[in-house]
């Protein structure tokens, strides 16, 4: 756990509270074929896999649209997921079933099928059930400066990601920048 900065150490509160280990500062978050910087506060103990903040919507304009049941952010549609898409566990929360009774008091011989990660390197907005990302078309001609493209790529960014975050931040170069971080 090297790129997490254990400086953000602490306690979230709100509805309940959460140590907070630390935060990982420069992340790139795969949004259906978006890839989004981001920085991301890692919790201890929590059962959500991944909560988006108020502040990284805002910092990519992203809209939560509840009549289409989507999640609309740099001019893309993401669908939320129906309830019969939902991971188990999730739809067993939702439900209010009590989680699944564990063998530590059986007398059988049977092991516990070990736990695997409940995100399954799926990317989010995916289709579901495993199928493939449709792959992205090619990147067109952008309508900003070469140079402020190539600033961008200079600091790490590919050549796709340098155009969104100047789309993102409407050609502002300090503020795509920032957006890399």
């Amino acid at each position: 756990m090297r790129l997490l900065d254990h400086r953000w150490a602490g306690v979230a509160r709100g509805v309940g509270t959460a140590k907070i280990l630390g935060r990982v500062h420069s992340v790139q978050l795969k949004l259906a074929d978006l890839h989004l910087p981001c920085a991301i506060t890692i919790m201890e103990g929590q059962d959500v896999d991944l909560l988006f903040g108020l502040d990284m919507l805002k910092a990519h304009q992203a809209c939560i649209d509840l009549a289409k049941n989507a999640l609309r952010i740099q001019g893309r549609e993401v669908q939320f997921l129906s309830e019969h898409e939902l991971p188990e566990k999730a739809r067993r929360e939702a439900t209010g079933e009590p989680p699944e009774a564990s063998a530590g008091s059986s007398s059988s011989a049977t092991p516990a099928r070990p736990q695997s990660f409940p995100g399954g390197g799926n990317t989010l907005g995916a289709p579901p059930g495993g199928q493939p990302a449709r792959s992205p078309a090619p990147a067109a001609q952008s309508r900003h400066s070469e140079e402020h493209i190539r600033i961008l790529m200079d600091l790490g960014a590919s050549r796709d990601v340098a155009i969104r975050s100047l789309d993102a931040a409407g050609g502002n170069i300090d503020v795509a920048a920032s957006l890399l971080f």
